[in-house]
């Protein structure tokens, strides 16, 4: 059975289904940040000035009043790279992937492991540094490659399941197209 390459608009969609997920779960976790400090911490952690005095270590409502101002800015640095890296190994696709039935795999068509993932993350950041020039070999390349999935090693494939031709075996592994 061989794979369609997924081109530029099922790769775009996917990608905006994303961008939703992650503003979701940006803001869900602010929300809960912003919860924290007003019950715990009286609200004080909005004025870090008004955070209670002392240094020693058990005192948790003055490292967290001190901590949590830092938190909601690291939540929106650190999420997206570990939601995209994170799916991506796991189960090869992030939830806007499989909302579009695309997904990703080695060249050689095995699984994306962790550091094939991290690959590509790096490779979008390059890809976004060139003012996405970088993205446009998914237009003209034979496999739908950019630049990011030429440093990650990856093709991105449609994911539905195809019905194999009658009374042809069908094969657990898969073939890719050259």
């Amino acid at each position: 059975m061989t794979r369609r390459y997924a081109g530029v608009v099922s790769r775009t969609l996917a990608l905006l289904g994303d961008v939703v997920v992650l503003a979701l779960l940006v803001a869900v976790t602010n929300w809960v940040i912003q919860q924290i400090g007003r019950q715990i911490l009286a609200g004080s952690f909005l004025e870090p000035g008004r955070c209670p005095e002392g240094t020693e270590w058990w005192r948790l409502r003055t490292h967290l009043c001190r901590a949590l101002p830092w938190a909601l800015p690291v939540v929106g640095f650190v999420l997206p790279p570990l939601y995209r890296i994170g799916f991506w190994s796991v189960t090869g696709q992030t939830p806007g992937m499989a909302l579009f039935g695309i997904r990703m795999l080695r060249v050689d068509g095995r699984p994306v492991g962790v550091f094939t993932a991290l690959r590509r993350f790096l490779g979008d950041i390059a890809c976004a540094f060139t003012l996405g020039i970088g993205f446009l070999g998914v237009l003209v390349s034979a496999r739908r490659q950019g630049l990011q999935d030429r440093i990650g090693g990856t093709v991105v494939v449609h994911a539905w399941l195809e019905r194999p031709e009658r009374g042809a075996l069908v094969s657990p592994t898969v073939q890719l197209e050259p």
